[in-house]
């Protein structure tokens, strides 16, 4: 494979990995409070008003509410951009070595490089499409600004299983050109 199809997708890893901790960051900002906490007033509202982005409460009620993430939502977001950082490190890794060295990446880590990506380029979207619809922050910028960081990473992250499942059919078409 060329060097520099390896190394734009090296450089779009690493774009995926820093919007990770951007995305990360975002849903930090977003806290979810008990009902009963919320009437007792044992939680304060943001310190800086003008603060870009501030923090948002949500209070978990009894009732079901579509117009607001759950707390198991915004916790299946969470580490699913955690397991998105640690993968994409593991992209930047794969390539630099191949590219740097003489390392091959075999047939059995690119086809699981494959798998893991594709599920997580799934959960990613999936992910979007329900932030895009509930919006958890007041402003719109700040919605559109971590929809539109988790996208581009569930992009970057397609992008990444499109080289490996190319890597992956060369090293077996290159297998099966060796058995003859």
């Amino acid at each position: 494979m060329c060097k520099g199809w390896g190394f734009t997708i090296g450089f779009v890893a690493l774009c995926a990995f820093i919007c990770c901790f951007g995305a990360l960051h975002m849903l930090n900002q977003i806290v979810h409070i008990d009902e009963e906490a919320a009437l007792a007033g044992e939680f304060q509202l943001a310190t800086l008003a003008s603060a870009r982005c501030h923090r948002t409460f949500i209070v978990n009620s009894g009732a079901v509410e579509d117009a607001h993430l759950t707390w198991l939502e915004l916790f299946y977001m969470k580490w699913t951009l955690v397991l998105t950082i640690f993968y994409t490190f593991m992209v930047m890794l794969l390539i630099r070595a191949q590219y740097m060295s003489h390392f091959d990446i075999n047939f059995t880590t690119s086809n699981a490089m494959m798998l893991v990506g594709g599920l997580l380029s799934v959960v990613l979207v999936i992910a979007t499409v329900i932030l895009h619809e509930r919006l958890p922050f007041g402003e719109m910028w700040c919605n559109e600004f971590i929809v539109g960081f988790m996208y581009f990473i569930a992009i970057n992250i397609g992008i990444a299983v499109v080289f490996f499942l190319i890597h992956s059919c060369q090293y077996h078409f290159h297998l099966d050109q060796r058995d003859f």
